[in-house]
């Protein structure tokens, strides 16, 4: 098989939906091949305070270092549980391994680009327009991914 490690953006799109099953009937048979399903949170998405906000009415005041890993490890946490029951769903008795993780970087397009250059991706598969802002024809996160990166990327409806 071409394709070894796939990674999948999610973002709770229908689109991002479509490309989960794609990627699990291109490698699913595979049970050495790997699909890795990632959501990158953009650090202009968290709430403030976890930057240096001292607002005394956010719930999310940040104390030290080690609240602010807290709060990040429980948002990532949940997020990876979530994607879980739709990861299931997808699968349709695909036997490959299987990969979930949340990430936070400055911006969508560059967690992704990250991801796939420490991870070795093979070929992303994405979702053509997400929950985001569009550009164009397809979603500015498919499109700067397209950019971003050096491996094949496939956006699916």
């Amino acid at each position: 098989m071409l394709f070894k490690k796939v990674l999948v953006p999610y973002d709770e799109s229908d689109h991002a939906k479509s490309a989960l099953h794609i990627a699990f009937g291109m490698v699913g048979d595979d049970p050495e091949a790997e699909v890795h399903v990632v959501t990158a949170v953009s650090v202009g998405a968290l709430p403030d305070p976890l930057f240096g906000g001292t607002s005394l009415e956010s719930p999310f005041a940040v104390t030290s270092q080690m609240d602010y890993d807290a709060i990040l490890g429980s948002l990532l946490q949940h997020t990876r549980d979530d994607m879980a029951g739709v990861i299931e769903g997808a699968r349709d008795g695909a036997v490959c391994k299987v990969e979930t993780n949340a990430i936070v970087a400055a911006s969508p397009v560059e967690g992704i680009a990250e991801y796939v250059e420490s991870h070795d991706i093979d070929l992303v598969v994405m979702g053509r327009r997400g929950l985001g802002r569009l550009s164009g024809m397809i979603g500015s996160v498919s499109y700067g991914v397209l950019r971003s990166v050096s491996v094949p990327v496939m956006t699916v409806k």
